[in-house]
């Protein structure tokens, strides 16, 4: 009988420690050094860390003003308007980072894509929507964010 209770209790610790071990995760394996050290890559453009913002952490109207200036990118980018999708891509960076000033930013360039006139007129249909919705989203998120003047 105590030959049973010493395998039991042997059982009981083994899988205790199993199932802390798979808890720790892969933090056990850095801590006993049994993993490699990883070699971190260093890139000139880094940032910092509170200068970026993921996806995740944007307000929605501002990933709705994304998602339509990426829209506009393409539709730019097929009718070889390389210099306006450059000023739009790079606002829409500068909104990714810094909202107020990608906002400012964006409004700068739907300025000037106001007198863009496409070939196509479907196309063109599709463009004024497109700067139509891009403007409401940022109008809107500018007045949540009180950069709009009062009128």
């Amino acid at each position: 009988m105590k030959v049973l209770e010493v395998v039991v209790g042997l059982m009981a610790g083994l899988l205790l420690l199993v199932g802390l071990a798979i808890m720790a995760g892969p933090a056990l394996s850095r801590f006993l050094g049994f993993a490699r050290p990883r070699q971190r890559r260093f890139s000139p453009m880094r940032r910092s860390p509170g200068s970026s913002s993921s996806p995740a952490e944007l307000h929605p109207t501002t990933v709705k003003a994304l998602a339509a200036t990426a829209r506009l990118l393409a539709l730019l980018k097929e009718h070889s308007m390389d210099r306006h999708a450059a000023a739009l891509r790079m606002a829409g960076k500068r909104l990714q980072t810094d909202e107020a000033a990608g906002i400012l930013a964006m409004r700068q360039v739907l300025r000037h894509l106001r007198s863009v006139r496409l070939n196509d007129e479907s196309d063109h249909k599709i463009f004024q929507g497109l700067v139509g919705q891009l403007q409401k989203e940022l109008d809107d998120r500018a007045e949540q964010l009180e950069l709009l003047p009062k009128n």
